[in-house]
């Protein structure tokens, strides 16, 4: 819970909240909004911030901490809450929409399209594909702490059981990749999809996409792939 109270933003959302302070601030949706550590600023800025997540305990903590949001447990594909065009901003940060499969994670887009009102924004990060080289492999270890080498070390057995029963569930396509990336000891896969594609992919499902920024705020120029970065942010508004 400690990591997903936290208020600690990273650059490229420092840069989100500030240059888009007037997208916040009306009617604001932050999907997956764990504890609260992007929404808590969401409900300083907005008239009316909600936020939707999974776990009940999430949930409660943000409503204990930001009673003047609205919190509530939900699946994010379903939106049937919110009216047609009835939100200024949907916020989808921390790649939380990589645990979908293709045509869900498409499915999802669309729905968020459906809610947002004609020049609202979209905010959302994805795993970016071009980072793959670098990612730890089950057998990988840290040598550059020893209590991060001897918890690797203890741990490869049985990162290497789970990466093998996850592979039936990783993909490899032309515009996106599922991959079981080390994350939460190898109990997850992720979906991983380079900026090109992401930018077709928005467009497909409706939307204009402004631009795509790396964690340091940083803005990519057409072509750039930021292979040293693992996420980007992407910032969009219904075509």
């Amino acid at each position: 819970m400690r990591q997903y109270a936290s208020r600690t933003l990273r650059p490229v959302e420092v840069m989100m909240l500030v240059r888009h302070r007037e997208d916040f601030a009306g009617r604001v949706l932050e999907l997956g909004c764990g504890a609260g550590r992007i929404a808590g600023y969401l409900v300083g800025l907005a008239a009316e911030a909600h936020g939707l997540d999974l776990s009940a305990r999430m949930v409660a903590e943000c409503r204990r901490r930001y009673p003047a949001g609205t919190f509530d447990t939900g699946d994010m594909r379903d939106l049937s809450r919110f009216a047609d065009a009835s939100l200024d901003a949907v916020v989808a940060g921390n790649n939380v929409l990589d645990v979908f499969a293709d045509p869900e994670r498409r499915a999802t887009l669309r729905e968020m399209r459906r809610v947002l009102a004609p020049g609202g924004l979209l905010v959302m990060s994805s795993h970016n594909r071009a980072y793959l080289p670098r990612v730890r492999p089950p057998t990988g270890v840290r040598r550059s702490d020893p209590l991060r080498l001897l918890y690797d070390v203890i741990n490869v057995p049985r990162r290497v059981v789970r990466h093998r029963q996850l592979r039936a569930l990783e993909q490899t396509a032309p515009d996106y990749a599922i991959v079981s990336d080390g994350s939460h000891e190898f109990s997850l896969v992720h979906y991983y999809i380079a900026p090109e594609a992401q930018i077709r992919q928005l467009e497909d499902e409706g939307y204009a996409v402004l631009g795509v920024a790396d964690l340091d705020g940083r803005a990519l120029a057409p072509g750039d792939t930021a292979g040293d970065c693992s996420e980007l942010h992407y910032f969009a508004r219904p075509a």
